[in-house]
């Protein structure tokens, strides 16, 4: 990740390898799956799961009508940490790493991709020429 915010204000999105995952930055989230947790969230802005409830009052259930098909549950995590991010619920942030399970970059890009708040959100940089 070049610039810490797209030209257009809005927070850079890279997705990692594992090997990626030993440097931390402070001025970047890290999402993983539920797979890859627990991961040490020392350097880091701070660490966020997917594929486990949001600790959000304002959550709701599995498959709720609002989220449901918002990129297997990515699109959504990201979401909410975008409204915890400006209400000071988390860290501030300006990168998001995602650290998807193996073999579903390709995937969990495709999803995130037709996520129009993702994408008024989020600017997703493209994929590293080694992944698939």
């Amino acid at each position: 990740m070049e610039n810490a915010m797209a030209r257009d204000g809005r927070i850079m999105l890279e997705f990692l390898t594992r090997p990626a995952i030993c440097h931390p930055r402070a001025d970047t989230l890290l999402v993983v799956d539920h797979a890859h947790a627990p991961v040490p969230g020392d350097g880091w802005a701070g660490v966020v799961t997917v594929g486990q409830a949001a600790p959000s009052p304002f959550s709701h259930g599995t498959g709720c009508a609002c989220c449901a098909g918002r990129g297997g549950g990515l699109a959504a995590v990201l979401g909410d940490v975008f409204r915890r991010r400006a209400t000071g619920a988390l860290k501030w942030f300006d990168r998001v790493a995602v650290l998807p399970p193996e073999g579903q970059e390709t995937a969990w890009r495709a999803a995130l991709s037709g996520d129009i708040v993702v994408k008024a959100r989020f600017a997703m940089q493209p994929p590293h020429p080694h992944s698939a």
